[in-house]
């Protein structure tokens, strides 16, 4: 299921966003539902123990079978239509579409401010990202590369600020192979944007992102801007090396 603060994918039985710390609303309904079955499931045992001590041999024993695997259906029957995920996304897509003039506006209102993560939250938040309606189609250039942009900061801010966490610690290897990998895939993009003629309305916005990555990497990973180049153009393998060089100081 996707998570309502920052849109990523999550399990549906983890109590908190293990992204953003967001709590899960749906598993707390779970977690509350599963032990008012607990309880049902405890009376219903006291009720057939009474019930049994009421009838006698094979009768007896009958009748208490009987209850159990009802009431054991039963509970297991409404678990299993409290636990379905709710398609909350349906209901988003469909205001995406009746609203898409309007969200539309609003999108380039981000990128005119500069707000490039706002941006790609926004689209995140009303399921534009995946499958837009087509008044967004003059973002899908820009859209590609904010994605990429998008996880590469937060992944940046995640490991500075945590990187001296001890539960962090091997959560950070993670990070780093993801960064690495979204990196990768930002500079492919990059260049195959930087080069069509279709995106000349959103090349400053594209341009003006890479000049923040960039500055993002210099303060974050403390290098200057021809070590910001030589790392782009590492492969992912020498990416993870060197970052845990820097984030590790190994």
């Amino acid at each position: 299921m996707i998570c309502e603060n920052c849109r990523r994918e999550i399990g549906p039985e983890e109590p908190k966003c293990p992204y953003c710390g967001a709590e899960n609303p749906f598993a707390l309904q779970h977690e509350q539902n599963m032990r008012r079955f607990d309880k049902r499931y405890e009376d219903t045992q006291k009720e057939v123990s009474g019930f049994g001590r009421a009838v006698e041999g094979l009768g007896k024993k009958a009748a208490i079978l009987v209850v159990l695997l009802i009431g054991t259906v039963v509970m297991f029957v409404m678990a299993s239509i409290n636990y379905a995920d709710p398609d909350e996304e349906k209901a988003v897509r469909r205001d995406a579409v009746k609203n898409a003039a309007v969200y539309a506006e609003e999108a380039d209102g981000f990128l005119e401010r500069g707000e490039y993560v706002e941006y790609v939250s926004f689209l995140y938040a009303h399921e534009l990202m995946n499958l837009p309606p087509e008044e967004f189609d003059r973002f899908r250039c820009v859209q590609n590369v904010a994605r990429d942009y998008y996880e590469c900061i937060g992944l940046m801010e995640e490991m500075i600020l945590r990187s001296d966490d001890p539960e962090y610690f091997d959560s950070l290897d993670t990070d780093i192979r993801n960064f690495c990998m979204y990196a990768e895939d930002y500079c492919e993009v990059l260049e195959a944007q930087k080069n069509s003629e279709k995106n000349e309305a959103y090349l400053a916005y594209i341009l003006d992102m890479d000049t923040e990555l960039h500055a993002a990497m210099r303060t974050y990973f403390v290098m200057d801007e021809e070590e910001v180049r030589e790392f782009l153009d590492m492969s992912r393998a020498q990416k993870a090396v060197k970052l845990r060089e820097v984030l590790r100081h190994e």
